[in-house]
């Protein structure tokens, strides 16, 4: 079916068909707009709220450095992830796990 056979069932210019299709995206995009525009004022209001609330704490030394313990527990979650892929007799992982190091 052609485009003008379309346009001829519904009786409407290809311009006017335009206009209303330009329209509508115009009030689309202006109600995203208008919400965008709550949503940071939102935003401003309560996270002023928010830094009012809240004392500066000061950071020691020991929440920045990572100690043993936090690797060893790391590296005890690794253990278990892959003992658990390794559990079923079925599926065998073609893999074992020799060393555990971080990339940087």
């Amino acid at each position: 079916m052609a485009v003008g056979n379309i346009l001829a069932a519904f009786d409407m210019p290809l311009g006017k068909a335009a206009l209303i299709a330009l329209l509508g995206l115009l009030i689309v995009f202006a109600v995203l707009t208008v919400l965008v525009g709550l949503l940071t004022l939102f935003k401003v209001i309560f996270g002023m709220a928010e830094k009012k609330a809240k004392a500066p704490a000061s950071v020691t030394e020991s929440e920045t450095a990572p100690t043993a313990n936090d690797d060893d527990e790391l590296i005890a979650v690794i253990a278990a992830a892959v003992a658990c892929m390794q559990e079923d007799d079925a599926v065998q992982a073609p893999f074992t796990v020799k060393s555990i190091r971080e990339i940087k």
